[in-house]
């Protein structure tokens, strides 16, 4: 998983070291948030004083619907108060979303990881401008516990295969090493492709091993 920002600034801390494991929600970076506070203050005020507003045009049209009913105001001005009112409440829906929007923005300059996973080398310094639409990111995170591996398995074992899973029986699936004179962790079959490779008579087959000993690596040959 590639972690980007989802909005644009200086970065200004990192919070992670190169190759550790981290768990989602952990904080990696922190963009310059002074921009994004001003925005949030700012569409605070716009509320608040539409909210007075509101209130004042409340009032006067609980005084304009007493006066109504002896004829002291007229029809017309009665639903214009009316429409002030409705007016101003639609101004109010609008600064509360421009309020959550900015609250939002804020939110997204304390970048945090995605998924649990091992983070990869820093695609970015601090100090540097980032923007959300950097397609290479700050770091990659590669999920290690539990990690997936994919093989093939000869289409002469399907069979076996399938008889097994319909059972419920879990298959265990050993990896070792690229020499074959190691048995680097033991996993379990997950799932069958849907198709067999006609041309290597064999279909593609994925296993998981729960690696909490990290004995097996992200790209690893085995």
């Amino acid at each position: 998983v590639t972690v980007r920002s989802r909005v644009d600034g200086q970065l200004m801390a990192l919070h992670f070291q190169e190759g550790q494991q981290v768990k989602a929600g952990d904080l990696l970076a922190e963009i310059d948030p002074s921009q994004f506070k001003v925005a949030l203050a700012q569409a605070q005020g716009q509320l608040a004083k539409d909210k007075a507003t509101l209130a004042n045009a409340r009032r006067d049209l609980a005084r304009y619907q007493q006066l109504a009913k002896t004829n002291l105001v007229s029809r017309q001005e009665l639903d214009a108060q009316q429409a002030l009112v409705r007016e101003t409440e639609g101004t109010i829906k609008a600064d509360e979303a421009s309020v959550a929007s900015a609250q939002l923005q804020l939110d997204w300059s304390r970048i945090t990881a995605p998924v649990d996973g091992r983070v990869g080398l820093k695609q970015v310094d601090v100090g540097n401008q980032i923007s959300s639409g950097d397609t290479t990111g700050i770091v990659v995170i590669t999920q290690t516990h539990p990690i997936d591996l994919l093989f093939t398995l000869q289409e002469s074992d399907i069979a076996t295969v399938v008889q097994a899973q319909k059972a419920g029986k879990p298959l265990v699936v050993e990896a070792w090493d690229r020499t074959n004179s190691k048995k680097l962790s033991e996993g379990t079959l997950l799932s069958l492709d849907n198709q067999i490779d006609a041309t290597t008579g064999t279909i593609k087959v994925k296993a998981r091993f729960n690696n909490q000993d990290d004995a097996l690596f992200p790209n690893q040959f085995v």
